[in-house]
């Protein structure tokens, strides 16, 4: 048990079992960096504002990956048949959603806005995006899936997006890993046989620094998994370099003490502890300072920043290791282990070091001074321009960098990786208000430099609708206008064909009114000319009776005396009778009824038509489109109403007066109608009268003049005369009776023309008043028209106003849908940039874009809306600021605690601020030289922005090592030199050849990270040896300089002591 116990078998043990836990309970290293890769940054950031609101947008996109598929022609435009085939393929994947995890589809070919924006105008590529659900699986897999699906014949497709980027980074770096790490194995191992001339060291050597590598890894991850533990695409990488590097170091360091004491003649048990404790402190001494540089990226608020504290936890497992599993080497195999070897010498002096000593402790201010001048140009050189565009990370031959490049150069350069302005407000933005906001907004963003577009839900394919905007709404007023003055130009002139018309109406309403006049009285004398017929023709029917009767007894001469009387007087009635008739079948009451009538029609029907068409056209067009006019104010739109609408209600109160006096007199029509009717009965009676007359009376006379020549022929004619007698008498009583109905219709009839004259009159008076109306009214609308017209030409009628009625319209719903959030109370603007999105100047004008919309948002309804700029150029630019800020601080955060770790190790103040001054001069100066290196060998314009970080934490970590191995070695001599400066000669000389050793391991170990392709680990790589290379140089300067003008002041008189020398 003793043996075991001293021969430190436990440790072994137990690190066998540690080592077989961790293996076993290795998470899915693919799996885990897959979901770590995407670099987080602080929650208050613009970008991952916007992020925050986006992914509130709505359940197709929430918790998916963006993917896009990318049809290209490589030879000429896409033809029929390959376009044919894209749809196809784009069908096939609409119809297998469930199949591919899709959930929300957007092709090249759906619609207007799809043509515009995802088919290139050079006709030779298509985009398809889609929405692909995280839980179908890793985004890996995913890929495969979908570009298995998505080969089309005739076309080359590419399935790239943010997230297979990002993918394919993480799997670039993974296999960069796997060459490093085979790279960093083969190369410490060749180091470490030419070293210490011996097989076995080295292997014993990746050993331990292999079980620490994978406890600590194993650690970490498992704290990934569980615990929410900072990781990311880099924390891998660096942990196997930094702990192959610093392990390998630490070894040397411990194998060498080791080795020297066993040179001494110690056994293997004195050596073993002796070693422990003098190179075990300097090896605790070291690694504590390196872990506390690392642990102080905990407190940086950048997580790729954070997550190279996975780095600190290996480190701490490294120490552990090294200092308890060596042992176990040592007490076993002891002077075998370094077989072939059985010369142990002691230590060897660096030549390089302790010259550069020498020199620097007889002149240390013209080396300090010399150092300063050789090393500022290199720090000036620095610009400081890095690149964000994490694209670059990866090879263009990967199929989705190459997919990203082709969209790149058939579409703008933004088109790839869009911007987006959400604003989010507190109500629902789907009202006229608030749209007209949102279209000013995306307006002013349209105009500003370096935008190629801009879509919002007022412009959803990035072209005004002009339905929208009120020089187009001023184009439809101003028609209705026009048709409206043209309508009132043709009143007018009915209007004054009317006032002719009542003027003749008037003249023949006159007319008639004395027409009616005269028969009236010509009536009244026929009607007491038929009274007196009448009673004439009773008494000759009475005559004739008494004639007829006395014939038969006798015939006197009296009788032949009145016979020859009544001879002469009937000829003279049926004259009379004759006369009559002639008279009243020329009355024509139905003519100047039909005349009379006919006029009034005409007269109404225009009247009514013309003022409806006024009255409809001026109330629902004009004063309609005249109120819907958001761009002028309440007194303009006043102004411009009354103008109008009083001139034409002052006509159309006028016309409705005159109209209804003129219908009133419609009365007299039916009056007029009345007589025509008795008329016609008169004239029918005394048509009949005559007749008879005509046939009685001169059979009378015949029969009277032959009276004489017989007593027969008198009865008979008799008998005739007396029927002609009754016939007449019954046509006089007629006539007489009709005669007083003719009398009283005219008397009706010239009281109802008296008053058609005085209507007339009116009339006639009034539509001249009506032209007038109507001339002023088509004036003022002319003044209108005008001034909408001007306004319509002006830059205030390109102001938007979308109708209550639009908003519901079938089309602008699909763009509420795309472009509002499903509880409108969200807003999104698609921001296209001309160059790259990663480009400075895009990243920085995403910024002043976003301060621009909220300072535009001041006074309006919006003013209380929050607004964030997503997408790629603002996340760049967020990065950019982060990364920045939170550099100065980690590092100065760093800085102090490896400072304070660096005054209990050198027990002085000083020495630390030497120690620091250097590193941050090598590491200043190495990243300059690399920037260099960087534009001429690697044809780079700027260094990856994880370059200067990554160098920095690297190089002050692992170059502190140096500055501890050399002042802990000048404090161990402290009892054999009383001299500082010998000390630090005799240190410099004997930890020279341990750090230039190292520094060709960790150099070469870094080295290894160049064949990985990644411009970020080559980048860190390049600056960290060269900085290595630097540090092997002026660390003896700065640090003899620095020991020697502390504690031995400068030494004036050197020059003299020369000269008398000489």
């Amino acid at each position: 048990m003793q043996k075991f116990i001293k021969n430190h078998v436990f440790s072994l043990i137990a690190w066998i079992l540690i080592l077989l836990v961790s293996v076993v309970t290795f998470p899915n290293i693919g799996k885990l960096t897959s979901e770590h890769s995407t670099i987080s940054l602080p929650s208050n950031v613009e970008s991952e504002v916007a992020q925050t609101i986006q992914s509130e947008w709505t359940k197709t996109k929430k918790n998916t990956y963006e993917v896009a598929i990318v049809f290209n022609k490589k030879n000429g435009k896409l033809t029929a048949a390959d376009k044919d085939n894209i749809n196809k393929t784009v069908d096939y994947l609409k119809d297998h959603k469930s199949k591919y995890g899709i959930k929300d589809v957007l092709a090249p070919d759906d619609n207007i806005a799809t043509r515009k924006k995802l088919q290139s105008k050079d006709g030779t590529t298509w985009v398809m995006q889609l929405n692909v659900s995280k839980n179908h699986g890793q985004i890996g897999e995913i890929e495969d899936e979908i570009s298995k699906a998505a080969k089309t014949q005739g076309v080359k497709t590419y399935v790239t997006g943010a997230d297979i980027l990002t993918n394919a980074f993480s799997e670039s770096i993974q296999e960069g890993i796997k060459k490093t790490e085979a790279i960093t194995v083969v190369f410490i191992f060749i180091v470490l046989i030419i070293v210490f001339r011996s097989p076995i060291v080295p292997l014993i050597s990746l050993l331990t620094v292999g079980i620490s590598f994978l406890t600590s890894f194993s650690i970490v991850t498992n704290l990934v998994e569980h615990g929410n533990f900072p990781f990311s695409n880099f924390t891998q990488v660096f942990m196997v370099i930094v702990l192959f590097g610093i392990g390998t170091d630490y070894n040397i360091l411990l194998y060498d003490k080791f080795k020297e004491n066993l040179g001494k003649g110690m056994n293997k048990y004195e050596a073993k502890n002796d070693a422990l404790k003098k190179a075990g402190k300097t090896i605790l001494y070291s690694g504590s300072s390196i872990l506390i540089g690392f642990t102080a990226l905990s407190l940086a608020k950048f997580s790729i920043y954070q997550s190279a504290v996975g780095v600190a936890v290996g480190v701490a497992v490294l120490l552990v290791v090294l200092l308890t599993l060596n042992p176990f080497f040592m007490a076993v195999l002891g002077e075998k282990m370094f077989w072939p070897v059985k010369k142990f010498e002691g230590e060897t002096e660096d030549k390089l070091w302790h010259g550069i000593s020498k020199s620097t402790l007889k002149h240390p201010i013209i080396y300090l001074i010399v150092l300063a001048v050789v090393v500022t140009p290199f720090m000036l050189m620095y610009s400081g321009n890095l690149n964000y565009d994490d694209t670059a990370e990866i090879s263009d031959t990967t199929p989705a960098k190459a997919g990203l490049l082709i969209v790149q150069k058939h579409f703008s350069k933004g088109m790839a990786e869009p911007s987006y302005v959400y604003i989010k407000s507190d109500h629902k933005l789907d009202n006229e208000t608030d749209l007209k906001v949102i279209d000013q907004i995306t307006k002013q963003l349209q105009a500003s430099k370096g935008v190629s577009f801009a879509t919002s839900v007022t412009e959803p394919y990035g072209d005004p609708i002009s339905k929208l905007y009120v020089n187009d709404q001023l184009s439809t007023v101003n028609n209705g206008v026009d048709q409206v003055r043209t309508g009132l130009n043709k009143l007018g002139k009915g209007s004054q064909k009317a006032s002719a018309g009542a003027s003749q109406l008037a003249s023949g309403a006159s007319s008639l009114a004395s027409g009616t006049t005269a028969l009236q009285s010509g009536s009244s004398s026929l009607q007491t000319g038929a009274s007196s017929l009448a009673t004439g023709t009773s008494q000759l029917v009475s005559g004739l009776n008494e004639l007829n009767t006395k014939l038969a007894s006798q015939m006197s001469s009296a009788n032949k005396t009145q016979l020859a009387q009544l001879e002469q007087a009937l000829p003279k009635i049926n004259q009379g009778l004759q006369q009559l008739n002639q008279q009243v079948s020329g009355l024509d009451i139905s003519a100047l009824t039909s005349q009379l009538n006919n006029l009034q029609s005409s007269i109404q029907a225009q009247e009514k038509a013309k003022l409806t068409q006024i009255q409809s056209a001026y109330t629902s067009d004009f004063a309609g489109r005249l109120n819907n006019i958001s761009g002028l104010t309440a007194a303009q739109k006043q102004a411009i109403a009354q103008a109008a609408q009083a001139s034409m209600q002052t006509a159309m109160a006028k016309a409705a007066t005159s109209s209804t006096a003129t219908t009133s007199q419609s009365g007299q029509g039916n009056s007029l109608s009345a007589l025509s009717s008795q008329v016609a009965q008169l004239q029918a009676s005394v048509k009949t009268l005559a007749a008879a007359s005509n046939q009685a009376l001169p059979g009378a006379a015949t029969a009277l003049n032959n009276l004489s020549s017989g007593l027969a022929q008198v009865q008979s004619a008799t008998s005739q005369g007396l029927l002609g007698a009754q016939q007449l008498q019954t046509g006089a009583n007629k006539l007489s009776a009709g005669a007083g109905q003719l009398n009283t219709g005219l008397a009706s009839a010239q009281s109802g023309a008296n008053k058609l004259s005085t209507g007339a009159d009116t009339l006639a008076s009034s539509l001249p008043k009506i032209t007038t109306g109507l001339d002023q009214a088509n004036s003022g609308l002319a003044q209108g028209g005008s001034y909408l017209q001007g306004l319509q030409s002006s830059a205030a009628a390109k102001t938007f106003y979308i109708p209550k009625e639009f908003i519901k319209n079938e089309e602008f719903q699909k763009s509420i849908k795309v472009y509002l959030s499903p509880d409108k109370k969200s807003a999104q603007i698609i921001v296209v940039f001309n160059s790259d999105p990663s480009a400075p100047e895009a990243t920085k004008r995403s910024q002043e874009l976003s301060a621009m919309v909220r300072k535009s948002l001041r006074g309006t309804s919006l003013s209380n809306a929050k607004v964030a700029m997503g997408g790629q150029s603002s996340r760049v630019e967020d990065t950019k600021n982060v990364a920045s800020g939170d550099f100065l601080r980690t590092a100065a955060i760093m800085l102090v605690g490896i400072g304070i770790a660096l005054i209990f190790v050198t027990r002085s103040l000083l020495q630390p601020v030497y120690i620091m001054g250097t590193l941050l001069i090598a590491y200043l100066v190495s990243l300059s030289v690399n920037q260099w290196i960087v534009q001429a060998i690697l044809n780079r314009d700027k260094l990856a922005w994880n370059t200067p970080f990554f160098s920095f934490i690297m190089l002050i970590a692992l170059g502190v090592d140096y500055s501890i191995f050399l002042m802990t070695r000048y404090r161990d001599l402290e009892s054999e030199f009383s001299s500082p400066s010998q000390r630090i000669l005799t240190a410099s000389g004997i930890i020279g050849t341990v750090v230039i050793s190292a520094v060709v391991i960790l150099g070469g170990t870094f080295a290894a990270l160049i064949p990985s392709g990644i411009p970020t680990l080559i980048e860190v790589a390049l600056t960290v040896i060269i900085g290595l290379i630097i540090l092997v140089f002026i660390l003896p300067i700065t640090l003899s300089a620095g020991v020697k003008l502390t504690y031995e002041g400068i030494d004036m008189h050197w020059g003299k002591k020369k000269k008398h020398a000489e």
